[in-house]
């Protein structure tokens, strides 16, 4: 892979691929439905039958991606043929979040940061698909996922964090685990947002945290 190449090299070059493919579907508002999708680009899926609709959709989506690969790495000016064209593997799961989620829709969607209104609109993609989608907006925050109070993961898009949550994040998985709803906790400069998603019969805690540059610096 050309490593003159950046990270917004290959969001660009995804965003207008799912771009020009939601333009040829006659598709003009979310949710992206990518079993439909997949169909009709006359693709063949081997879905596995307990998958959830989420992930079925993921898949979906997934396996469009690797259809358009080659078509990808071109308008990246790689060779699909050549060796380093096998470090793209990525670019499929990119592709997945893109699509399920169009960059295109997702900033205005997203100004609020609402991500139980996001769920909704967006209904063909995971709670967690779209809470990491944040990462992609200009505002810098830190996406988590808790269960059982452990951290599952975390992914900051500005601010050094550590994997250990924060006071304020300790306190708003506090009162989203006892009270089953969205709250939110501003303190110390945080401003933590958490929602409660059922996750195989279990509670897990998604949360979006924006800290001030003062704080986090």
């Amino acid at each position: 892979m050309d490593l003159e190449l950046s990270h917004e090299d290959f969001t660009r070059a995804v965003d207008r691929t799912v771009n020009e493919l939601l333009e040829s579907a006659h598709i003009d508002r979310p949710p992206v439905d990518a079993v439909a999708l997949a169909a009709h680009l006359r693709l063949t899926l081997d879905l596995d039958p307990d998958f959830s609709a989420h992930q079925r959709q993921a898949a979906a989506a997934h396996a469009i991606g690797e259809h358009l690969r080659p078509e990808l790495l071109q308008r990246l000016g790689i060779d699909p043929n050549a060796r380093r064209a096998l470090m793209s593997e990525s670019l499929p799961r990119l592709f997945t979040e893109r699509l399920l989620i169009p960059s295109i829709w997702f900033k205005e969607d997203a100004a609020d940061g609402d991500l139980f209104a996001l769920t909704k609109r967006y209904s063909t993609a995971s709670p967690e698909m779209i809470a990491f989608r944040f990462l992609d907006l200009p505002e810098p925050c830190v996406v988590s996922v808790v269960e059982d109070d452990q951290v599952w993961r975390r992914k900051s898009n500005g601010v050094r964090v550590r994997k250990k949550l924060e006071p304020p994040e300790v306190e708003c998985v506090r009162l989203v685990s006892r009270h089953s709803e969205a709250q939110v906790v501003r303190r110390g400069g945080w401003t933590v947002q958490g929602w409660p998603i059922s996750s195989g019969g279990r509670l897990r805690v998604l949360l979006r945290s924006v800290v001030d540059e003062e704080t986090g610096g």
